[in-house]
C-alpha cells in the first residue's frame, strides 16, 4: 500500500488522487461519447463538474457537523479543504441531485444520456476501486494465492485489484454498445446488472462487511439490483424491437397490398 505518494516534490494522498483521476477520466470520457447517441457532451461535463463539486462541499459540511466536537474550540478549521474528512452520505445525495438538475434543465433526462454515462462512470468506479486497494481499505479473506497482498500482517485477496478487473471488462464492454444501435437505456441496464452481479462474486472475497444468510449484505442487494436491472434490459429490448422485424407484420402487409390491387 503507498497511501502518501510524491508528485511534483509534494506530498499527495495516493487514494483521493486516484479517485479524482478516475472521476476526471469518466466525466471527460463520458463527455466524448455523447456524439455516439446525439447527446449534448458539454452539458454532460458541466453538470458532473458543479455535481461534484456540490457534492464535495456537501461531504465537507456534513462530516462537520457529524464531527463537531473535533471544531467546537476552532471553527476556523471547518474552513479548511481536506479529501479526507468528508462525509458521503451528504456528499453524494446532494452531488447527484444537482447533476441530475442541470441535466433536466437541459432537456437531458433521457435514456441516451444514462447511456453515455455508463461507461464514464465505471472509469470513476474504478478510480475509486484504486483509491480503496491504496488506502489499505476492503479488507480481504486470508489467502495463499501468489498475487495475495499483506495486509495487516496477514496475506489477503486483493478485492479491489479484482473489482478493477471486472470494471475494466464491463467499461469495455459498454464502450462498444454506447457505438451500437442499441435501444435507449440498454446499454445502462446492462452494465448495472453486469456490476451487481460482479459485486455479488467480488465480495465473497471480502473480510468485511456485514452478513446476513450467510451471505453479505452487497451480495445480496447485487442480486436484487441485478434481477431487477435485467428484467428492466428485456423490457427495453421486447419493446422496442422495430415492426419490420416481425414476419407475421410483412405477411400480414403483403396480404393488404395483394387484397387493395
Amino acid at each position: 500500500m503507498a497511501p502518501i505518494i510524491q508528485v511534483f516534490g509534494f506530498s499527495v494522498q495516493a487514494g483521493p488522487l486516484a479517485a479524482l483521476i478516475g472521476f476526471v477520466a469518466g466525466l471527460s470520457f463520458a463527455a466524448r461519447l455523447a456524439r455516439w447517441r446525439d447527446v449534448d457532451g458539454a452539458a454532460i461535463h458541466d453538470a458532473g463538474f458543479y455535481g461534484a463539486l456540490a457534492g464535495l462541499l456537501a461531504a465537507r459540511f456534513g462530516y462537520v457537523v457529524a464531527h463537531w466536537s473535533a471544531y467546537a474550540s476552532e471553527p476556523l478549521s471547518a474552513l479548511m479543504p481536506s479529501l479526507t474528512a468528508l462525509w458521503p452520505w451528504t456528499g453524494w445525495p446532494v452531488g447527484l441531485a444537482v447533476a441530475g438538475w442541470m441535466l433536466w434543465r437541459k432537456g437531458m433526462a433521457r435514456a441516451e444520456v444514462l447511456d453515455v454515462l455508463a461507461p464514464g462512470v465505471l472509469l470513476g468506479a474504478i478510480g475509486m476501486a484504486a483509491a480503496d486497494f491504496l488506502n489499505g481499505d476492503s479488507l480481504g479473506l486470508p489467502t495463499t494465492l501468489p498475487w495475495g497482498v499483506a495486509l495487516w500482517g496477514v496475506v489477503r485477496h486483493p478485492v479491489p485489484l479484482y473489482e478493477i478487473a471486472a470494471l475494466v471488462i464491463i467499461a469495455g464492454s459498454a464502450v462498444v454498445s454506447v457505438r451500437r444501435p442499441l435501444p435507449a437505456g440498454a446499454v445502462a441496464l446492462g452494465a448495472l446488472a453486469a456490476y451487481a452481479m460482479a459485486r455479488v462474486a467480488v465480495d465473497g472475497f471480502r473480510a468485511d462487511g456485514a452478513l446476513l444468510a450467510g451471505l453479505r449484505v452487497s451480495q445480496l442487494a447485487g442480486v436484487g439490483v441485478s434481477a431487477v436491472a435485467l428484467w428492466l434490459l428485456s423490457e427495453v429490448l421486447a419493446t422496442s424491437v422495430p415492426a419490420h422485424r416481425n414476419p407475421t407484420h410483412f405477411i400480414e402487409a403483403e396480404s393488404h397490398a395483394d387484397n387493395s390491387q
